[in-house]
């Protein structure tokens, strides 16, 4: 049975501790977010950790300089230790590259020094209310087994979910970035697997840049494109319901991964056709020895293939955790020789050239 997700309509407000080691930002921050938040500071990292240790806190603003470490250091720490909590750097113009390697890993977003009042706010509230979502689905993926169990409760449990998750939309307490989605179900997708891992749904995101960037190319249809865009960035639905350290560490074998799981979900829930075949067919092999029915060549769906081919190139290019990246180029080589073996090699060359003529990432 799956508790409601109703809206928290008390007057409790969001805690916000701000890391800054100037005055002046501080009180900024402070002026700026008073109204809608419990305010925390803390000079350096030492003070942060223990602020940490002593209260409840929902939303981190963080400098990248500090006297006693790096802001990246301590994101590194907070998200080690307090993984729920939200963090936002906050960072001059020079520092850019850095918030953004930051938001690689895990920060929420980051604001530039001039602050731009409304714009912090606005960022601040949204964050707040991601966590908000987040906090309700984690309790609910760590307890309601129905999910991913047999019919009918699993279907049963899907509706039931998503039914309260629209009830909190139109009460008004889903942040407003959610718009011109391709499916009305792409908001909970996305907090599903940010509750689970902030890992899962980058690397669901990546994969469905890459798999929209090789239909472009194909002039597929524009009903297979946005069906491609959904099913790669939930292709490792099944993963949901794996224990956490299996999803740091995901591999593409078949104790892990349990396509056949995530394409009963993803029926449960509502997901269109081709979407839900993407995540049952993913992990096929065009020369038959893929998982779970080794279907070859063609008797792949190409939406499949393609995915296949883009989930296993972001598997060796993504930071993770355990995990040296390769880079691009050694990346798509290793894809390449696996041309006519693990995937199409029409589909693979096209893959390749059009990585190699994506903008360098700095």
């Amino acid at each position: 049975m799956i508790s409601a997700l109703t809206p928290d309509t008390s007057d409790h407000k969001p805690t916000v501790l701000i890391i800054d080691d100037e005055a002046s930002p501080r009180a900024a921050l402070t002026q700026i977010l008073k109204q809608n938040f419990h305010i925390l500071t803390a000079e350096n990292a030492h003070a942060a950790l223990a602020v940490l240790d002593d209260h409840g806190v929902d939303l981190i603003t963080l400098d990248l300089k500090l006297p006693d470490r790096s802001g990246s250091d301590l994101l590194n720490d907070i998200k080690n230790t307090h993984a729920e909590i939200e963090v936002i750097m906050v960072t001059a113009y020079g520092s850019l590259q850095s918030a953004m390697d930051c938001i690689r890993h895990g920060a929420a977003g980051f604001i530039l020094k001039p602050f731009n009042a409304s714009e912090l706010l606005a960022i601040s509230l949204q964050t707040a209310q991601k966590k908000q979502r987040l906090d309700r689905l984690r309790p609910i993926l760590a307890d309601t087994t129905a999910l991913w169990g047999p019919e009918p409760a699993c279907t049963k449990a899907w509706e039931a979910l998503v039914d309260n998750y629209a009830s909190m939309n139109r009460a008004g307490s889903l942040a407003t970035s959610y718009h011109d989605q391709t499916s009305p179900l792409v908001p909970l997708i996305s907090d599903l697997l940010e509750a689970k891992s902030r890992y899962l749904l980058n690397h669901g995101s990546r994969v469905s840049f890459y798999a929209t960037l090789v239909a472009n190319r194909l002039s597929l249809p524009i009903a297979e494109q946005q069906a491609l865009a959904l099913g790669a960035l939930v292709h490792d639905l099944d993963l949901i319901s794996a224990p956490d350290k299996t999803v740091l560490n995901r591999e593409s074998d078949r104790q892990i991964h349990r396509p056949d799981l995530g394409a009963r979900m993803g029926r449960a829930m509502g997901l269109p056709p081709d979407a839900v075949q993407i995540i049952a067919l993913h992990h096929e092999r065009w020369d038959g020895t893929g998982h779970p029915f080794g279907l070859r060549e063609k008797r792949i769906p190409l939406l499949a293939r393609i995915v296949g081919i883009a989930q296993a190139y972001d598997d060796l290019a993504a930071e993770k955790p355990g995990h040296v990246a390769l880079s691009s180029s050694e990346a798509l080589q290793q894809i390449q020789q696996q041309a006519g073996t693990a995937f199409d090699p029409a589909l693979t060359e096209l893959f390749c050239r059009t990585m190699r003529e994506q903008p360098a990432q700095e």
